[in-house]
């Protein structure tokens, strides 16, 4: 199963990313000396934009790290969350690392159409020719902002169901293939309030159907803990200081991330990285279970908005509403975010890597944490796999607050995402206990040193 895979995309990608590779009958055999040379540039690049968000932002580890496997997957991502949270400002910050211009736009509701997805050329209408120019449209540009969405014309809105998903547009009567990879989307309205508004307008159908192109939510406070404040606070004590002084130049405060080769990143995780049969196995199950609980929890809400609806506002909106695309997309999401951990990790230091990708990481039932990248909505914090009392279980970041909610609606909605992560962390547990029998039986029997190094997600966290 996976030579067929990896046949169709090594027919897939350019010549220049097939030097990257050696292999054997379309089977992996390791890296060539450019490869090994464009792996590292990649990796310190990655290295040196996490490090200096870090140093910028706080407390939106999650948000990053989504949005970053996001455009590798070429995926789209909504951020959400009150007003003065910086989800403009972190949209910007991910434009910083792209090669090329990004399309951006604040919405209104008298916006039409073409500027999203191009329209007639009038000038050669005059001519008697009919002639679709989208080269001001977002259809041009590889990624694009779409600020404050919640303030567009719904109607407008549902012209890009196709340039999310196909990547095309329909203008007159022709279909017209898009650059676009990436597309945010900021909001400071949440989920059910933007479908309540797509309904009020008569397109009721149209609000899952748009959200759902967005494959990655992300929910923004606009508040941090005082100790991020303060660092915060005193970084912008600093920065200004150095403009007065006229020490600006070089100064790391002001050091801009580096540009990311995208294309080669994709390439690296798609090819060094194995879902193994177990992986997908575990994965199909839990997928089968998780869209099961999420619709009963989608079913269970109508019933209480209809007997309640001071305490029930709004009828639960899930992050991930299942889908087939959706189901079919999350293994590669899985596949590169823990491409992203190996890259950061000691794991791919210069005395390992060479190691480490002599064969393929191969990525097993534990792997599958990461899917709640998709399935729940990522908040403030860093998520990842740890070890308690001696047993494996997720931690999602920093725990959503009920205190820091504005009204009723923002308390429910956040109800709502602390109970997406425990439906996702009680599904998920069952398929972790199996996965971590399977690993036991593998060191075991296969030439490990240790259980430890059975697995990739154990040695991420040996690290």
């Amino acid at each position: 199963m996976f030579k067929v895979l990896l046949t169709t995309f090594l027919l897939s990608i350019s010549v220049s990313a097939q030097d990257l590779f050696k292999h054997e009958n379309l089977q992996y055999k390791g890296l060539t000396d450019h490869g090994l040379k464009e792996l590292k540039s990649v990796r310190d690049a990655l290295r040196q934009r996490f490090r200096l968000f870090d140093q910028e932002f706080k407390g939106l580890n999650n948000i990053h790290h989504a949005a970053t496997v996001a455009r590798m997957a070429k995926a789209n991502i909504f951020l959400y969350g009150p007003p003065g949270g910086a989800k403009s400002k972190f949209v910007q910050w991910m434009f910083d690392g792209e090669a090329d211009p990004s399309f951006q736009v604040q919405m209104h509701q008298m916006m039409t159409e073409q500027v999203l997805i191009g329209g007639q050329n009038f000038e050669a209408a005059k001519e008697g020719r009919y002639v679709v120019n989208t080269e001001t449209s977002l259809a041009n540009y590889r990624t694009a902002l779409l600020d404050e969405v919640e303030k567009g014309n719904p109607a407008v809105l549902a012209t890009l169901l196709s340039l999310l998903n196909e990547r095309e547009v329909w203008v007159g009567g022709q279909t017209i293939p898009a650059k676009t990879e990436t597309v945010y989307a900021t909001s400071n309205a949440n989920l059910p309030e933007i479908f309540t508004q797509f309904q009020e307008s008569g397109q009721r159908s149209t609000a899952p159907a748009l959200l759902n192109r967005f494959q990655f939510k992300g929910f923004i406070y606009n508040w941090l803990s005082n100790y991020d404040q303060a660092e915060l606070d005193e970084r912008r004590e600093k920065i200004g200081l150095c403009s007065v002084l006229g020490t600006c130049e070089n100064t790391p405060l002001l050091l801009k991330p580096d540009v990311i080769d995208w294309e080669n990143l994709r390439s690296f995780s798609k090819v060094l990285m194995k879902k193994t049969t177990s992986f997908m196995t575990f994965y199909n199950q839990m997928a089968n279970d998780l869209r099961i609980a999420t619709n009963q929890a989608v079913r269970e809400s109508e019933v209480r908005h209809q007997k309640d609806r001071y305490n029930e506002p709004f009828v639960y909106f899930p992050s991930c509403d299942w889908t087939e695309r959706l189901r079919q997309q999350i293994p590669d999401v899985v596949q590169m975010s823990a491409f992203i951990d190996f890259l950061l990790s000691d794991l791919a230091n210069d005395k390992n890597i060479e190691k480490m990708i002599t064969k393929q990481i191969e990525l097993t039932g534990h792997s599958l944490w990461r899917a709640s990248l998709v399935v729940t909505t990522p908040g403030p914090g860093k998520a990842a796999l740890v070890k308690k009392d001696g047993k494996l279980e997720i931690e999602f970041g920093t725990q959503l607050s009920l205190d820091y909610a504005r009204d009723a609606r923002e308390v429910k909605m956040l109800e709502n995402l602390v109970a997406e992560q425990n439906r996702f962390s009680s599904i998920y547990g069952k398929y972790l206990a199996l996965s971590q029998e399977a690993i036991k039986d593998a060191a075991k029997y296969l030439p490990h040193s240790d259980e430890s190094n059975a697995d990739f997600e154990l040695m991420i966290m040996k690290r």
